[in-house]
């Protein structure tokens, strides 16, 4: 499946497309649970989260119009996320019995911006591995990032040890078009 740009995959959401809101929801899940846990939200409270965030962008998604000159999609996200976050704090708060109190701090655009750079590499990721042989994207992934010698990996693979640089040649030239595609289209 091609990736969808950020800007289509609004559209067709905001159109009522199912498909389209299956994809949103796999894409963003990931990155609304770590930000659950950034909170430090319980399980229950991050399917909440989880839930809260889907459910105020559904809400909004009838009149919703991606305009990029107000700003990013995903500083949107991000504030919305942490405000969903601060209503779960805020009722846990409220109905506390034996909890223990957590402060949510101040949003941290900062944080956000990183653990956004996080999911578009997790995102790219995944493609890569799409795109690639089995044994080109293993040799990349223990290679490149799992930090094992070309001489290891070429020997676990039963490859020739030149072909492990090439693998992580290859490999990282596809990465960064990927991730630069997934930058242009957010």
């Amino acid at each position: 499946m091609a990736y969808t740009t950020k800007k289509s995959l609004l559209e067709a959401i905001c159109s009522g497309d199912e498909v389209s809101w299956h994809e949103f929801y796999k894409t963003y899940r990931p990155l609304i649970v770590v930000r659950g846990r950034d909170y430090k939200l319980n399980v229950a409270e991050i399917d909440e989260l989880v839930q809260s965030v889907m459910l105020r962008f559904f809400d909004r998604s009838k009149s919703f119009v991606y305009d990029r000159s107000k700003g990013k999609f995903r500083d949107y996200l991000g504030v919305m996320i942490y405000h969903c976050a601060l209503n779960i704090i805020r009722q846990r708060r409220k109905n506390e019995v034996d909890c223990e109190a957590v402060e949510l701090e101040a949003y941290d655009h900062d944080r956000w911006q990183e653990e956004w750079r996080q999911h578009i590499l997790t995102l790219a990721m995944k493609q890569l591995r799409l795109q690639l042989e089995d044994s080109t994207f293993q040799a990349f992934e223990f290679y490149a990032i799992k930090g094992e010698s070309p001489e290891k990996v070429a020997k676990f693979l039963k490859i020739p040890v030149n072909m492990v640089y090439v693998a992580k040649s290859r490999a990282l030239a596809k990465l960064r078009k990927i991730v630069n595609q997934l930058r242009e289209e957010e």
